[in-house]
């Protein structure tokens, strides 16, 4: 943490010959400690051997004063030399008990500031009022010492940033060829947009020439085995190789990864395992190229969960080995601080280069529970430096505790935990044109007098709302009497399914608020009452089952009704007439919705479908 000319200085001013780091422990024997002299109140009595320094000749004479056995304690050696009073004052050994020189960080480690200069951080010790030279992470410290040398030796600083990040990196320009690596893919439980997962996975700009590919679906995720299979399908023939093991070959996820080491073992030109779950969202074309470049160990991509500070990694150990939150953490994930973190804890995705994987491989995980604990204890054991790159934005995680595959289309019910997800998926992505301050009333479009048309959902919500109800099945008869409403009698009938029945009824709802209700103060001036329904449902007209709807009002406020499929394509006729105006809206695009008035002004019928099946979704906004 300080030049060779400052360490000699200090060693010189200490007036010993051989000057030993000092501790607060008297370890490995607490017996001796009556037999060290006496020292300042604020200084360390106790002999550490982590760091000394002495002439050659002096230190050759230390070391080979006596016989020691390879398995015996060399702490202990060097306090037996040290407490022979005659030996000491010959040899003029002392203890570095102000740090000084040595700053030995076990039980210490509150007594250390880090402060910085505009190039390196270093420690100033607050009970001494020292500046340490040499920081020692001895003992069960290990894991924040590390944190800390993130700051130390020229590594970061508040005014220059990461220094070390370009140190040591692989030029793939200059390579000239992309080095062969393993891609793992692990689905261990139900996972939400995992077909959205496999698209970014499949957008990764590395050659899939040089990447071998294997993957793991767990029994607890077999119901999402269709869309492994989709993937392979599409994009499996671009893979230099591709291996996926199913729950009836592979139960455990430890027995998923030991193969997956193996695999990439067992190919002589892998010289990189990317591990990656199916909850990691990679955003970043270029991930694996990045992390590739950066020639670590043991790296992770830095991602969190969208809006929040949950990430895969952890920049402290609790005593117990779980969280415990660093004092850099959230500058870190909110990339506030940006560069190449040691961290004591990583997960979700991390690159493992060819020496990492020989180490884990000999670690079996297989019948292991808790694995994302394991992992990283393995790292940690066999010091294996789990690093975190948070240089650039890679992507995030979705939140999958409370996903179930109980629906056809599960990510609809997703609208809670994982609510941006659900937005790009399934908001149409020109609604948010609508949004901007400067649009009003009029910039809508009025196919009919006050019927306002504009997008609001996308394809994909509409399919799948389909075929939720459709799987459903339970189509209302189409008579007067109804047993859903309170009163058990329909006025105007159709053949439809309430939200309420799918058990999707809190989430539309929620999306009226969200997204309906900011549009409703720009068509409904002076209305700015919060959307909410009791009739949210799907419509089916069908020529052989109702293929019309007689004029009527609705009851509500207004009415939102949406197009869910394609005139033209999926049926012919349909559409909705307003007699009042005699207009009609007819060949409504999908996704798109049809606002308007319920009561007195806005009368209307539902013009016959001639052919084929045509849905729509309708809501009646505060009845």
């Amino acid at each position: 943490m300080a030049s060779k000319t400052r360490l000699l200085e200090e060693y010189e001013k200490s007036n010993y010959t051989v000057l030993f780091g000092a501790e607060g422990f008297c370890w490995p024997d607490k017996n001796l400690a009556d037999m060290y002299p006496q020292v300042g109140p604020r200084e360390k009595r106790f002999l550490n051997s982590g760091g000394f320094i002495g002439p050659a000749s002096h230190l050759y004479r230390i070391v080979t004063e006596t016989e020691i056995a390879d398995d015996r304690d060399d702490q202990l050696y060097y306090t037996n030399i040290y407490l022979n009073r005659a030996l000491r004052e010959q040899l003029n050994i002392g203890l570095d008990t102000k740090s000084l020189i040595f700053q030995n960080l076990h039980g210490a480690f509150t007594e250390v500031e880090l402060h910085f200069t505009n190039d390196t951080g270093y420690l100033v010790n607050t009970k001494t009022n020292t500046r340490p030279i040499v920081a020692h992470g001895n003992g069960p410290i290990k894991p924040e010492f590390n944190s800390l040398t993130n700051y130390l030796d020229h590594s970061w600083t508040p005014s220059m940033g990461c220094q070390h990040c370009n140190e040591g990196i692989i030029d793939l320009d200059k390579q000239g060829e992309f080095p062969t690596i393993q891609l793992s893919i692990f689905i261990e439980y139900p996972t939400p947009f995992l077909d959205v997962f496999f698209d970014r996975i499949a957008a990764l700009s590395y050659p899939k020439t040089h990447i071998h590919l294997t993957g793991h679906i767990g029994r607890k995720a077999e119901q999402q085995t269709p869309l492994v299979n989709e993937f392979i399908k599409k994009h499996g023939h671009n893979y230099l190789s591709i291996k996926w093991f199913y729950p009836d070959e592979l139960v455990d996820e430890g027995s998923a990864r030991d193969h997956a080491y193996a695999h990439c073992l067992a190919v002589d030109t892998c010289r990189f395992m990317f591990s990656v779950d199916a909850v990691v969202q990679l955003t970043n074309p270029h991930t694996l190229e990045h992390l590739i470049r950066m020639n670590r160990s043991m790296i992770a991509p830095m991602l969190s969960r969208r809006e929040k500070l949950w990430s895969n990694f952890w920049g402290a150990l609790s005593r117990d080995g779980y969280y415990e939150r660093s004092d850099d953490y959230i500058e870190i994930v909110e990339r506030k601080r940006v560069g190449i973190w040691n961290v004591p804890f990583i997960r979700d995705a991390y690159l493992l280069s060819r020496r990492a994987v020989h180490v884990f491989a000999k670690n079996k995980l297989s019948g292991i529970d808790g694995l994302e604990m394991r992992i990283p204890s393995i790292a940690r054991q066999e010091n294996i430096f789990m690093t975190l790159d948070n240089m650039e934005p890679y992507g995030y995680l979705v939140q999958a505790e409370t996903y179930t595959t109980e629906h056809v289309n599960n990510d609809l019910w997703q609208i809670f935990d994982n609510p941006l997800d659900w937005e790009e998926q399934y908001v149409h992505p020109d609604y948010f044109k609508y949004l901007a301050p400067e649009v009003g009333m009029s910039d809508f479009k009025q196919p009919c007098p006050d019927v306002f048309y504009l997008p609001i959902v996308t394809t994909k919500f509409c399919r799948q709302l389909i075929a939720e109800v459709e799987e459903f099945g339970l189509w209302s008869d189409g008579t007067n009497i109804d047993p859903r409403l309170e009163g058990g009698y329909e006025n105007v009938p159709t053949r439809d399914i309430h939200m309420r029945q799918i058990n999707w009824e809190d989430h539309w709802l929620h999306f009226l608020v969200k997204y309906v209700h900011p549009i409703q103060k720009k068509l409904f001036a002076g209305y700015e009452d919060k959307p909410w329904a009791r009739m949210n449902f799907v419509v089916r007209y069908r020529p052989d089952e109702q293929a019309s709807l007689r004029p009527h009002h609705d009851a509500s406020s207004y009415t939102l009704n949406i197009a869910l499929n394609e005139a033209g394509v999926d049926f012919e006729g349909g559409g909705t007439g307003f007699v009042r105006y005699n207009c009609s809206v007819v060949r409504a695009k999908v996704g798109w919705a049809a606002v308007f008035p319920g009561r007195v002004t806005h009368l209307h019928e539902g013009l016959t479908t001639t052919s084929g099946t045509r849905y729509i979704f309708v809501t009646f906004i505060n009845p």
